[in-house]
């Protein structure tokens, strides 16, 4: 960086002009998204898009916390998405349906908090394959006891039950919204509130320990500290997003089920989240979650209008998809988003 480059210097980390003018205009875009997303085609369909991609952005930051930062890959987090989810589905379900959120919301996250210190009390002791593997076989166990638990759980087809209770107020500021449009910004708040807190721990002492760990971690204990504790710590601010983002989903879909929140396909499309924007950087995997979502449910289907001799069903989506995170993999492994932000970085003049 040369000496005459002005940066911003915040509790979140150092950026120069270019890097905040685009942190600030993609702020500034989730903001507004329901206005200007109404002169695009199909704005329901956008705006849903943006919602879930909220919510699997909050995923994509919890995993990367823990996985990203610390190096241990986690194949489990989906079971603590899917804890959440079923505590508030559950706690509706067998105890009360008028229950308050102001209830269900810290049960659900405290209860996600606990599953994840469960499985990374043993797991976190080891190294390298064996904990990737206990994680993975986590979910399984969580999925298998569902059926057993059908009585509470709703077995293989879940809680059906109506779980939407954010009230029917459409007035934010003043603005008269559409109901999609006031679920947008139930998930938008709270996914910025998330990066917030997750950017500030990742440059805080602790954040650096996870990475030292990531990259040497003989050295970490060799300075005198406690890798296995820092380890159990990570996987603890990772439990409480995704108790969040668990949440969320269960109120934006008004049921929980296996397919949707417990296996392992949602922990690996978490992982391809962080894989496109960037693993370790905690912007990274809210790009790659945006970008993930939206293509999926909104771009390749407006595609499939535009070319109707192609078939851009679910199947053809996902491949294309999971194409992408391949050539990602072999030929860009920092990330799309983190290039992205290494090129601001030189455009701003940064002599990187």
């Amino acid at each position: 960086m040369t000496d005459s480059t002005p940066r911003f210097t915040t509790p979140f980390g150092s950026m120069n002009t270019v890097q905040f003018a685009f942190i600030a205009a993609s702020v500034l875009a989730l903001l507004t998204a329901p206005f200007w997303s109404a002169m695009l085609p199909s704005h329901l369909a956008l705006m849903q898009a943006l919602t879930i991609a909220c919510i699997w952005a909050i995923f994509a930051m919890g995993w990367d916390i823990q996985s990203g930062y610390t190096g241990y890959i986690s194949f489990g987090h989906s079971v603590l998405s899917g804890a959440a989810g079923y505590t508030t589905a559950m706690l509706i379900y067998n105890v009360d349906p008028n229950m308050s959120l102001w209830i269900t919301i810290p049960l659900s996250i405290i209860v996600t908090v606990l599953i994840g210190l469960v499985i990374a009390l043993p797991s976190l002791r080891l190294r390298g394959p064996y904990f990737s593997l206990i994680t993975f076989a986590a979910v399984l166990v969580f999925y298998r006891m569902l059926r057993p638990l059908s009585e509470y759980t709703g077995g293989e087809t879940g809680i059906s039950r109506n779980i939407y209770t954010y009230g029917s107020d459409t007035t934010i500021l003043g603005f008269e919204l559409f109901y999609y449009e006031v679920r947008y910004y139930i998930a938008l708040v709270p996914m910025l509130l998330v990066a917030l807190g997750l950017l500030y721990i990742s440059r805080s002492n602790n954040g650096m320990v996870f990475k030292a760990i990531r990259e040497n971690e003989s050295a970490v204990e060799a300075a005198g500290l406690d890798a296995t504790k820092f380890k159990i710590w990570s996987f603890a601010v990772s439990s409480v997003p995704m108790g969040i983002g668990g949440v969320l989903l269960v109120h934006r879909f008004g049921s929980v089920d296996p397919e949707l929140f417990v296996i392992v396909d949602n922990s690996i499309e978490m992982i391809a989240m962080a894989v496109l924007g960037g693993i370790g950087s905690i912007l990274g995997p809210i790009a790659g979650a945006f970008f993930f979502i939206v293509a999926n449910d909104y771009l390749l289907p407006g595609f499939g209008n535009v070319l109707p001799i192609i078939d851009f069903g679910t199947t053809t989506r996902y491949a294309v998809l999971w194409t992408l995170v391949l050539l990602v993999l072999v030929f860009a492994r920092d990330g799309l988003g983190r290039k992205l932000w290494n090129w601001l970085g030189r455009l701003g003049g940064d002599d990187r």
